[in-house]
C-alpha cells in the first residue's frame, strides 16, 4: 500500500519545521492544502509537491516562479 497522506508531524519532519509552524500556516491560509479526516489534519502528497513546486525561486530578489527572462515584466508592473 502506498502512503498518499502525511500527518502534520510527518510534514514538519519533511520540512524540518515545527508542527506549530504548520498550525499557524493552516490558520493563515499560507501552506499547502490539507484535509480534515475525523478531526485529524492530513496533507495529500500531491498537494505538498504542488506547494513545493510553487515555492521554487531562481533568484532571491524575485518572487517565486518568476524566471530570469521575465524581470522586465516585474519592473513594468512596479512603475
Amino acid at each position: 500500500m502506498t502512503i498518499r497522506h502525511l500527518s502534520t508531524r510527518d510534514l514538519a519532519e519533511r520540512w524540518t519545521i515545527s508542527r506549530r509552524t504548520l498550525d499557524r500556516c493552516r490558520w493563515a491560509g499560507e501552506g499547502p492544502r490539507f484535509l480534515k479526516l475525523g478531526g485529524r489534519v492530513v496533507y495529500r502528497i500531491a498537494d505538498i509537491e504542488a506547494f513545493e513546486q510553487q515555492q521554487l525561486h531562481t533568484r532571491t530578489d524575485l518572487p517565486a516562479n518568476l524566471t530570469i527572462e521575465e524581470p522586465t515584466t516585474l519592473l513594468l508592473k512596479i512603475k
